[in-house]
């Protein structure tokens, strides 16, 4: 495993002779490959009923982007391309702005879901990417087609929460020419397995922030290009560093809290009686007290998963 998460530096130094160390920024040109805006929605597994919605508007989500030092901004929120238009409709055509989507994909031979984001798609392409997410092998083979970018992200994680097998990680190997390298979400331990997974493979890795809250940008992918379609043919062409933060057991604990009371207050907000909203009061209650001990258990979990998952990568031949 060694160098593995060594992504470069922002800065490079240079010798000066008055100074002694000069630093400057490292040239190219950097995006947050996946980003979510509040047109996402996940269930809370063990609060049924509650969505667990990201927390920031499309515009900004692009204004924290751009302040942060970003060149290019997509939005790849769940399944939908609802966000996008709607930056779109609020701000007009933007030449440093990218469709984006992550795509919930489906292993045909066990039902097992992973996530694909797919980039520079309109509507017609996101209409028909929705109708073949059922069956990995024929989503990619559509996209390769449309000549597009699209990553594998978080490859510990499927929705089920199982250990990959062998098989699984030699098709994944087989049909994804780029990784995503480092999740900002995603803990050390998560984002090394993919590392390690893919050296020595040719694979391409790329890195976003898969913010939820208001991480947009402090992960991104440094890359080259003038224009959208420029950066993006660079990055498939290999021309692309993974760098930034990556996640923290304290940074999910955060994460899920910050996001957890905020849709709560919006629940009570759109409370119809007084048994709503003591609902809502219960649920921020309780959540206050369980959510750190749930997040501890969930990393528990990922990481034993992690161990399991080691044993079948497959061998390079």
């Amino acid at each position: 495993m060694i160098d593995l998460l060594a992504p470069p530096l922002e800065y490079r130094p240079h010798l000066n002779s008055r100074s002694g160390v000069a630093w400057s920024r490292i040239d190219g040109k950097r995006i947050d490959l996946h980003c979510h805006t509040t047109f996402s929605s996940e269930g809370v597994h063990w609060l049924p009923g509650l969505r667990f919605g990201p927390l920031l508007e499309p515009e900004e989500t692009y204004d924290l982007a751009k302040s942060r030092g970003m060149d290019f901004v997509t939005i790849t929120d769940h399944d939908t391309i609802d966000g996008c238009r709607a930056l779109r409709d609020r701000r007009g055509e933007l030449a440093d702005f990218i469709f984006g989507e992550e795509v919930s994909v489906t292993f045909p031979e066990d039902g097992t879901i992973i996530h694909v984001s797919v980039f520079d798609i309109d509507e017609r392409q996101h209409t028909e990417i929705q109708r073949l997410r059922e069956d990995v092998y024929d989503l990619v083979d559509y996209v390769r087609k449309l000549d597009k970018l699209f990553v594998l992200n978080h490859l510990t994680w499927t929705r089920q929460h199982r250990p990959l097998r062998t098989w699984q990680l030699e098709v994944m190997l087989e049909l994804f020419p780029v990784f995503e390298g480092i999740n900002g979400t995603r803990s050390y331990a998560h984002n090394a397995f993919a590392w390690h997974a893919t050296r020595g493979r040719g694979k391409v890795l790329v890195a976003g922030s898969d913010s939820h809250t208001r991480r947009v940008g402090t992960t991104y992918t440094l890359s080259t290009g003038q224009t959208a379609g420029e950066l993006l043919a660079a990055i498939r062409a290999g021309a692309a560093a993974p760098c930034g933060a990556f996640g923290t057991p304290e940074q999910l604990r955060d994460d899920v809290w910050i996001t957890l009371q905020k849709n709560v207050e919006r629940h009570y907000l759109e409370a119809t009686s007084a048994w709503k909203r003591a609902i809502c009061h219960a649920v921020r209650y309780l959540g206050q007290i369980a959510y750190p001990f749930l997040c501890l258990g969930y990393l528990a979990r990922q990481n034993l998963l992690i161990r399991k998952s080691l044993s079948a990568i497959p061998v390079p031949a």
